[in-house]
């Protein structure tokens, strides 16, 4: 028997009773859940089996909240969401017990996983309010530390860094250095995000004095990682060294191998900057070997990655080629498998909370109900399956990103569709010098809308690419003549005159010259503080009820550090706010001249805050396009 279990075994013989029994072996679960995951797991589960055999419904429920707590932290989240649900029926009728907030913080723990920031910041916000109206000031200190997350995905570093110290104010206050430790080292990691290289350093040292005196040697190599990754972003390469190696000679990877693979990684992208190739190419090429053990792709296609990069350096074209091909052919896999997984698990998380609070459960468990209920699943699963399929072949039409790199190095691209496919599409090409570029609004969404959507890509290849047409008013006139001969266009009374509004711009670096013209969709620019809206041709691309007239195009001469913005109507049109109305061209106009002295991230990341901010709870109705550009 495992020293676990003779642990167990030790309380269960002499406690008192069971109902004792089952309360220690959860506070032994709690205590050890971030220095032994999987104790933590083995006392719960002894717990949850006596409770149950019991019928000790209290301990049930704080043996399931610790359980799912255990499954989060391996990333096992319908393991743990489920045990989540069982145990909030316990806590929804005792709200003044620690579990509760404890539960709603672990489920907004989960939201935040699935990238819905919404649902998990008002989960952690109602968790923190229960907690400190009960006094319970450790529940308190858990809620903040997700809140801080939450906040730092969004990119707000300031809340982030707000809710990590008061995450670890209180836990001071309580003597509880294991997780001072750990708060520690997440306002280090926010410091590094914000540059600020001297302030991460120095929570990074305290964190790790901490878990040295607390004998938290299984976290060490976490705290090296990070202190190394700091250095490297520094570009103190022999500090970065020092501590990547570090965490290689303490044996890191019989702990965590993920920590191990990342510090080979780090450290043969180090290596390679200080031009020692052959030892780089042998870290870089362990830590493909190790990824690929680990099934961990986001890793494998980073080190595909710093190994074409490697190549290319040390004049290797071919072998550099190689690599950037499967580094791009992984990283589809993993955005694709994650878009599908975080679908999958939001569509989860609401209908098995939907099911528990509205007892649907029960009339499941009717027969004919149950056979209706998998048929309709299963006719559900194969249309969604089609549609996901569709949204890879669209996804694999746009642009890849190093074309976009290459071609405009500081850019965003906004793309929200409002179903799995988009109307809306981007699209981007290099012939020579000159770069092409556009941002379109397709008639319809969803399905119909990626029909266009794909029909719109496929001409504007042939017609830039194959024709070699660079001019853009004569481009979308010819894009107009395609649409209307593919979609069999005559202009009668009752036929659909489908089609698409678009900004199309032409840019040479060499003149500094951008040349545009659009149909319906303006274009903006925005210099020295202010930005200037060009109107374009108010006709479509397809049949025209009026006389149909060349596209005309506009040029603006360049000055360094303008920008400028391209779109669809989806953003302007969305309905929210406190009174439920349309966001508007002038409010976007007002919050993209706001916005615009920030990085091109940070733009992407505070477009996307505002748009979900501004919709709320409401439905989104249509795609949303928009495309930033600094030169």
């Amino acid at each position: 028997m495992p020293e676990t279990g003779h642990d167990i075994e030790k309380i269960i013989s002499s406690s008192r009773d069971h109902l004792e029994a089952v309360d220690i072996l959860n506070d032994k679960a709690w205590e050890l859940r971030y220095t032994d995951v999987g104790a933590s797991m083995d006392y719960s589960r002894r717990a949850l089996e006596l409770s149950a055999r019991k019928r000790y419904l209290s301990g049930q429920a704080y043996a399931r909240l610790y359980l799912a707590i255990g499954h989060f932290l391996r990333s096992e989240n319908r393991q743990a969401l489920e045990l989540l649900l069982q145990a909030r029926k316990y806590f929804d009728a005792h709200q003044d017990e620690k579990g509760y907030p404890l539960t709603l913080t672990f489920t907004g723990n989960i939201y935040e996983s699935f990238g819905d920031y919404e649902a998990a910041l008002k989960f952690c916000q109602e968790a923190l309010k229960k907690a400190r109206e009960a006094g319970y000031k450790e529940e308190e200190g858990e809620s903040q530390s997700v809140i801080g997350l939450i906040y730092s995905r969004l990119s707000d570093f300031d809340n982030a860094l707000d809710a990590y110290h008061a995450s670890r104010d209180l836990r001071l206050e309580l003597c509880y250095q294991k997780a001072v430790a750990s708060s520690l080292n997440r306002i280090a990691r926010i410091y590094t995000l914000m540059k600020r290289y001297d302030k991460a350093l120095e929570n990074y040292q305290k964190s790790l004095s901490l878990r040295e005196q607390t004998g938290q040697m299984t976290a060490l190599p976490w705290t090296y990682l990070g202190m190394a990754s700091t250095y490297e972003e520094m570009g103190d390469h022999e500090n970065a060294l020092a501590y990547y190696n570090r965490n290689l000679e303490s044996g890191c990877g019989e702990v965590d191998k993920r920590c191990r693979l990342q510090s080979i990684l780090g450290m043969g992208r180090v290596l390679g900057r200080i031009n020692r190739h052959d030892e780089s190419r042998q870290s870089l090429e362990e830590a493909i070997r190790v990824a690929e053990e680990l099934g961990a792709k986001p890793l494998q296609y980073e080190a595909h990655q710093a190994l074409a990069q490697h190549f290319e350096a040390i004049g290797m074209p071919a072998e550099a080629l190689d690599h950037y091909k499967k580094y791009q052919q992984i990283r589809e896999e993993v955005f694709n498998e994650e878009s599908r997984n975080r679908l999958k698990n939001q569509q989860i998380a609401f209908a098995v909370e939907k099911s528990e609070k509205e007892k649907e459960i029960y009339y499941l468990r009717n027969v004919e109900l149950k056979a209706a209920y998998d048929e309709i699943e299963q006719k559900n699963k194969e249309i969604t399956d089609s549609i996901n399929y569709a949204s890879k072949i669209q996804a694999a039409l746009l642009p890849q990103q190093e074309i976009l790199q290459q071609a405009l190095s500081e850019h965003f691209i906004l793309f929200l569709p409002r179903d799995i496919v988009s109307g809306d599409f981007y699209w981007a090409a290099k012939v020579g010098e000159k770069v092409v570029f556009c941002a379109a609004d397709c008639t319809g969404h969803g399905v119909p809308g990626a029909f266009m959507s794909m029909l719109g890509i496929t001409f504007l290849d042939e017609i830039v690419n194959f024709r070699e047409v660079l001019s853009p008013g004569e481009i979308l006139n010819l894009l107009r003549k395609d649409v209307i001969k593919a979609l069999k266009q005559t202009g009668r009374e009752q036929e659909q005159k489908d089609g698409m509004d678009i900004t199309l711009c032409g840019y040479d670096p060499s003149t500094g010259r951008l040349e545009f013209a659009g149909a319906y969709n303006p274009l903006y620019l925005v210099r020295n503080g202010a930005l200037e809206e060009y109107k374009v041709d108010r006709m479509p691309i397809s049949i025209y009820d009026k006389d149909t007239q060349p596209f005309q195009s506009q040029v603006i001469d360049i000055q360094k550090g303008d920008l400028i913005y391209l779109f669809s109507d989806g953003y302007a049109d969305q309905f929210g706010g406190p009174e439920g109305k349309k966001y508007k061209y002038k409010t976007l106009q007002e919050y993209l001249l706001q916005i615009s002295g920030r990085t091109m991230p940070e733009q992407l990341d505070l477009l996307k805050q505002n748009f979900h901010s501004w919709k709320g709870a409401l439905n989104q109705i249509d795609d949303v396009l928009l495309m930033g550009v600094r030169f």
